[in-house]
């Protein structure tokens, strides 16, 4: 089965954005899969918005580290009885701790793990290549490998300046830590794109403001509320909810891909604010 199969397969999926857009999907009738260390804990946070048990059963939750590669193969055939989904969504984060190096004392914001989202970005494109390997049938034309939607953030983009003013000390300085760990996972992911034979068909990065809200997809502002921007005309703002990120997210790319059209946001690193 090729990633036509209309699933989607997620990792971080308890994180207020991937949890919303992993809502979108199930609420539109799509099969999913999703890679937890806790799944209970999904399952309540899925219940508690409102989906019913019937709706759950589209979902596979897989029990698991998205640091190992055999769990993050399970995920991603999960839903599609052994073949790939149509759509990655990752939205892998540390947990924020503080901390003080009087080397660099203004750098108080870091990880329980500083370096999750570039190891976690290595293992999912690590397992990609064992899938190919073991079925080169999936790898042998663009249009059947998955699209990749992972979740970044502003401040450490490669183009024109997309924080305002006003907080670049915050983004620049305070969040030297978690931005570090960010622009290795971008870079992992976009070196893959730019290859002559990469696992995913494209990519698309998003970039949000700082976030606010929790993990409901009903706590959101509406989508008439957000501005996007690409790396080259960046979209600056101070905030943004994480569950209108979600809901961008889901219209924008992983609905239609899922319909088999090529968003226009595809290998665009896309940065959101309210």
């Amino acid at each position: 089965m090729s990633s036509s199969s209309s699933t989607v397969a997620f990792f971080g999926a308890t994180g207020g954005v991937t949890n919303a857009i992993l809502v979108h999907t199930l609420k539109a009738g799509y099969k999913a899969s999703a890679l937890v260390r806790t799944p209970q804990k999904l399952r309540d946070q899925l219940l508690a918005q409102g989906l019913s048990s019937e709706t759950l059963d589209n979902l596979t939750i897989v029990q698991g580290n998205a640091l190992d590669v055999a769990a993050v193969r399970r995920t991603l055939s999960s839903p599609t009885a052994g073949g790939l989904p149509a759509v990655v969504v990752t939205g892998l984060g540390g947990t924020p701790r503080l901390q003080f190096n009087w080397r660099h004392p203004f750098q108080i914001a870091g990880l329980d793990n500083p370096h999750i989202c570039a190891t976690a970005a290595q293992t999912l494109l690590a397992a990609m290549g064992e899938i190919y390997a073991e079925n080169p049938a999936l790898r042998a034309t663009t249009d059947q490998k998955p699209l990749l939607a992972f979740v970044s953030t502003t401040g450490i983009t490669r183009g024109p300046e997309d924080v305002p003013f006003f907080i670049r000390f915050l983004y620049h300085q305070i969040l030297t830590v978690p931005h570090v760990d960010k622009r290795r996972m971008e870079d992992l992911y976009r070196g893959d794109a730019a290859s002559a034979d990469p696992v995913f068909r494209n990519v698309v990065g998003v970039r949000p403001t700082l976030l606010s809200g929790g993990a409901d997809y009903r706590d959101a502002a509406g989508l008439d509320k957000i501005r996007s921007g690409t790396e080259a005309k960046p979209a600056c703002g101070y905030v943004i909810k994480r569950a209108d990120v979600g809901a961008w997210v889901y219209e924008n790319v992983v609905g239609e891909a899922l319909q088999g059209r090529k968003g226009r946001w595809e290998g665009e690193m896309v940065s959101l604010t309210s």
